[in-house]
Formats: C-alpha cells, structure tokens, sequence
C-alpha cells in the first residue's frame, strides 16, 4: 500500500466504519435489554457482527504494518483507531456472552408439566 491516495482512502475507510460499529453496538445493546430471552436471530447477529469487526480489526493492523513501513509516528498516531476497534469488539462479545447466559438460565429454570 504505497500509494499515498489508496492509503487516505482506505484510513477514511476505518474513520468513517467506527461511527457505524458504535452504533451496530449500542443497537445490539439496546436490543438485548428488552427483558425477554434471546432470540436465535439475535444471537446469530451479534456473531455476525463481532465476525465482521473482528475482520475489520484485522484488515486495520495491515493497514498500519504498511504506514509503519512508511512512517511509525503515523503508526502510532493510528492506534487509538486500532484500541477503539478492540474495544467494541470486547462490547460486542460481552453482550453476546450475556445474552448466551441470559438464555441458558432461561431453558434451565423452565418449567417443566
């Protein structure tokens, strides 16, 4: 990634994601305190999505490899884009743990007839 137009392009790229994984997260938050037990649907999305940004984070760190071979201050001026990244992937995993917990407990306190 030598080219200076690509590299701005693709930098925009991860500035413009994070608003959009914020709000995926706060969505998902949202969605889970509904009160009620998790939906397959549900589960299935916060997967997906954590599988998504687990691709985004790993797409960011080769982005970075290659502005380090240009730059390391500009590497390193990135990694808070990098700890954010992370950060709402921990978000997202927690909420999915969560809601695994919260219906497990709901299959096991069940009644049974």
């Amino acid at each position: 990634m030598t080219d200076q137009q690509d590299l701005r392009v693709t930098l925009r790229h991860f500035a413009e994601n994070l608003s959009r994984w914020r709000e995926e997260a706060a969505r998902l938050r949202t969605r889970s305190k509904r009160g009620r037990m998790a939906s397959t649907k549900l589960l299935v999305h916060v997967e997906d999505t954590a599988g998504e940004l687990y691709r985004e984070i790993e797409s960011f760190n080769v982005t970075v490899a290659a502005v380090a071979k240009q730059s390391p201050l500009a590497a390193g001026e990135l990694a808070e884009v990098g700890e954010t990244l992370r950060l709402l992937l921990l978000d997202i995993t927690e909420l999915g743990t969560r809601l695994y917990s919260t219906r497990s407990a709901a299959v096991v306190n069940k009644p049974t007839h």
